[in-house]
């Protein structure tokens, strides 16, 4: 019996100690297992810790920020409601206000037969998130750095309007995306972008400038977003940025509101040929044209300034056989007509009359008269021909073998003094037409260039 008694009393025993031994290894672990959450807060210095202790500390501030943000807005029913819901869901506070800081171009392609300009480059974006906003002397952090967007709310922002914006081939992407203990996130958009550019100052060709527009706008929350500008200009990657032979200026971004009070930041880029090698070959072969047909009367006789304009007219083809290579394939997209092309017709039209003027003068100087022209006549020529044009003074022996040539006669006309009157009048009227000529050609370069 006590035999029994005893075997009983062991058996109770072990099965005593063996639950508080088993109770004991279960909770060795947990009392081994420091929070490492909390262990991190404690640190003094941030510094110090190794590259994994940082991102974990980060990843303890991120995790504490989306859970009090998931308590205080836990009445939407919404998963993770830092990423899904804007700063002031079931508020009624004032729009949210996005800062664009500074934009800068790494590149672009133009298209000057289209008028289409695409652009890429970034853009530093800030704005206030009330939600991640952290007490700097408990978590040692001044700045997180959220590695994925899709972790916090960010405004989404489209280009031009949002019917084109997908079809336009238009593309953004958040980096860098950096949340102050302030409350204030900063992140780095890159862009690119494509536009049909403005060119109404295709009459200056080649020198014309292409004005291409680009506006941003939200493309959720359109109503509770404001955008903000500093007034800074375009900036351009020293690193990456290649001007191509065009000079790039630009306006700075503005911000206004469309219809609907709609927000929108709008900027300008304006090109321009910094090369002058286009110009050179567009009016070099006008002004050289237009010198010569200037420099006509200096030639002498009428006959060889006819012959001297005939020629300065097939250069003026040539040149224009050259404009139609080099501007013909922009016209298609441009309504006006460039200058340097409108004073190479005008050069045309003009030197066209003066031949026609010549040629009619030639042919009355080759016509034989046997009667005086009028005293008053004789005299203003003579005053013309030795004030204006010297070197035009009729030579009779010259008028006398010209007619005898043509005429086939053999002996000297003996009106010949006659002749030489009436070819000083007729050079004197081709003088004068020459001369008018030259300055309407000089104002309409005045005027039309």
């Amino acid at each position: 019996m006590w035999t029994l008694i005893f075997a009983v009393i062991i058996k109770v025993t072990l099965s005593e100690g063996q639950d508080i031994d088993f109770g004991r290894e279960t909770q060795s672990p947990n009392n081994i297992n420091l929070d490492t959450c909390q262990y991190l807060k404690n640190v003094t210095d941030v510094e110090m810790l190794d590259q994994h202790q940082y991102a974990t500390l980060e990843q303890c501030l991120y995790y504490y920020l989306a859970e009090e943000a998931q308590k205080k807005q836990k009445r939407f029913g919404i998963l993770n409601a830092l990423a899904a819901l804007p700063p002031q869901a079931g508020t009624k506070s004032t729009p949210i206000k996005v800062f664009f800081q500074q934009v800068t171009l790494q590149h672009y392609e133009l298209d000057e037969f289209r008028k289409e300009l695409n652009i890429h480059g970034y853009m530093n974006v800030s704005w206030n998130d009330p939600r991640l906003r952290w007490d700097e002397n408990t978590w040692k952090l001044k700045d997180l750095k959220i590695h994925t967007p899709n972790h916090v709310w960010v405004p989404v922002i489209t280009s031009q309007s949002l019917e084109t914006a997908l079809r336009n081939g238009d593309a953004m992407e958040f980096r860098r995306v950096v949340a102050m203990s302030n409350g204030t996130l900063r992140t780095l958009i890159n862009f690119s972008l494509k536009t049909f550019c403005d060119d109404t100052d295709f009459k200056s060709f080649p020198q014309d400038v292409y004005k291409c527009c680009y506006t941003f706008e939200p493309h959720f929350n359109q109503e509770n977003l404001d955008f903000k500008t500093n007034g800074l200009p375009i900036f351009t990657d020293p690193k990456h940025f290649r001007d191509s032979g065009w000079s790039m200026s630009g306006s700075p971004p503005t911000t206004y509101h469309e219809a609907g009070n709609l927000p929108q930041v709008g900027f300008c880029v304006h090109l321009q040929r910094a090369t002058s090698s286009l110009w050179i070959e567009l009016t070099v072969p006008t002004t050289v044209c237009t010198v010569l047909l200037l420099l006509t009367p200096v030639f002498g006789h009428v006959h060889i300034q006819l012959t001297a304009k005939m020629f300065i007219i097939l250069l003026q083809f040539i040149a224009m056989m050259l404009f139609s290579n080099r501007i013909a394939p922009h016209f298609g997209t441009a309504s006006a007509t460039p200058k340097i092309l409108r004073f190479h017709e005008f050069a045309i039209v003009m030197n066209t009359l003066s031949i026609c003027c010549s040629a009619v003068i030639w042919t009355l100087i080759r016509i034989r008269r046997t009667l005086p022209p009028w005293g008053w006549l004789i005299r203003w020529s003579h005053f013309v021909n030795r004030c204006l044009c010297r070197f035009n003074l009729a030579d009779s022996s010259n008028v006398d073998s010209t007619l005898n040539a043509n005429k086939g006669l053999s002996q000297q006309l003996p009106n010949a003094d006659y002749q030489s009157d009436w070819t000083n009048a007729f050079i004197a009227i081709h003088s004068l037409s020459t001369f008018a000529m030259s300055v309407i050609v000089a104002f309409g370069y005045l005027v039309l260039m």
